[in-house]
């Protein structure tokens, strides 16, 4: 088995978790729109978390753009590691399966969606990010 680099592939999923908590808060807050203010309780919170989950495509656009950040995690798995790229990129999805499943309740139509298709958009990312390392001899 060709050497994996575990740190490339660490550095690179934190970094996509954070930009995929930053995306779905800016999502959140723009769907939200003015009905999110200050002083709001607990139970109002809530209640408006849900209104925006089951009345707007929030949750399309947050797949729309993890969908975009497992290519861009895959890309940075494989440039940090300069080297086997496919190798890293498919590391990658195999590590946003594994998230995916554990951090899902259920397994519904979202979450199936994400487990089809991370390893190919994943080796995507590898693939665009070799154009861009050392030719391995």
């Amino acid at each position: 088995m060709p050497p994996i680099s575990f740190l490339a592939i660490a550095m690179a999923f934190a970094t996509e978790l954070v930009a995929d908590w930053i995306i779905q808060m800016l999502l959140f807050m723009l769907f939200a729109g003015d009905q999110m203010h200050t002083g709001m309780s607990e139970e109002e919170y809530q209640a408006l978390v849900q209104s925006v989950l089951q009345t707007t495509a929030l949750p399309h656009w947050v797949m729309a753009f993890g969908l975009a950040t497992t290519v861009g995690g895959a890309y940075l798995a494989a440039r940090i590691a300069k080297r086997i790229p496919y190798y890293h990129g498919l590391a990658m999805g195999i590590v946003g399966i594994i998230y995916i499943v554990a951090a899902s309740d259920e397994l519904d139509g979202q979450a199936w969606l994400g487990i089809l298709v991370t390893i190919p958009l994943s080796l995507f990312g590898a693939h665009l990010a070799r154009k861009h390392l050392p030719v391995e001899s």
